[in-house]
């Protein structure tokens, strides 16, 4: 690894999460501690980690977990690119988590799955994905730390299990209002719990988690609007697309066509 670099940056609509990618010899090696839990995809290299309880050391492809408060150093292990992502504690208390971590090391998961969620979670910042997407991508990285995503001490009176009602009232909501930035806490509050556990119990009920059902709606909303004759671009910004690229991606995935293809097939003239 011929260069150095670091990066930093926020994510848009997630309070409390940043975003550190680096290549390089480690940027510090100096004893310090973080106030949120660190979730790091270790890419190329190696990265290690000493700390009061133990010392480890993640590859590439392995997920390094540094728990919050720990006091610890990273000794030169040679370069390597990694990219980690900080989950301050307001954002497991929205959730309604509580972190289920050592206190006194740091941990590594050698997960495929725990590494393209954190791959995919610090990918947000330039996308246009909605508020759904987005809490889904923190909540598929954060749900691992809390041993099976246990309610926190603030979300034991509310229900832990909506019923088929509540998840038909959500249900009714993602369809009325696909085109909104709807937020996953005002479904959970609608359902009567957690946002965590909503997310659950909406894809067993559905079939699929809130933002994918949100995105599914947007297409069929696209699909309406080209009908009518609407453009593209009109299309993906009355359904609640960021742009018509963002539609693109979504139609094509859902639909297995872009819209263009659509569009064209809808206009065709009709054979007698």
């Amino acid at each position: 690894m011929a260069y150095e670099r670091t990066r930093y940056h926020e994510i848009p609509g997630l309070d409390g999460v940043g975003v550190v990618r680096h290549a390089g010899a480690p940027p510090t090696t100096a004893r310090h501690a973080h106030r949120s839990v660190c979730v790091g995809a270790v890419l190329a290299g190696s990265r290690r980690v000493e700390a009061p309880g133990g010392s480890c050391e993640a590859g590439a492809g392995q997920v390094l977990i540094v728990p919050a408060g720990l006091s610890h150093s990273c000794p030169d292990a040679g370069e390597s690119e990694y990219v980690m992502v900080s989950l301050a504690p307001a954002c497991f208390e929205a959730a309604g988590l509580i972190p289920r971590l050592p206190s006194d090391r740091p941990v590594v998961a050698d997960d495929p799955t725990r590494l393209g969620d954190v791959l995919r979670l610090a990918d947000l910042a330039g996308s246009g994905a909605s508020s759904l997407e987005r809490q889904a991508a923190l909540l598929a990285v954060m749900e691992p730390l809390c041993r099976g995503g246990e309610p926190s001490a603030a979300g034991a009176g509310i229900a832990e299990c909506p019923g088929a009602d509540r998840i038909a009232e959500v249900r009714r909501r993602l369809e009325s209002a696909c085109a909104e930035d709807v937020h996953l806490e005002a479904l959970a509050a609608l359902a009567g719990c957690s946002p965590c556990r909503l997310n659950r119990m909406f894809a067993r009920a559905v079939g699929m988690p809130p933002h994918e059902y949100q995105i599914l709606q947007r297409v069929r909303l696209a699909k309406a609007c080209i009908r009518r004759g609407a453009g593209l671009a009109e299309s993906a910004a009355e359904a609640g697309f960021s742009d018509q690229s963002h539609m693109t991606r979504c139609f094509h995935r859902i639909m297995g066509m872009t819209p263009g293809v659509f569009a064209a097939g809808v206009r065709a003239p009709k054979k007698s």
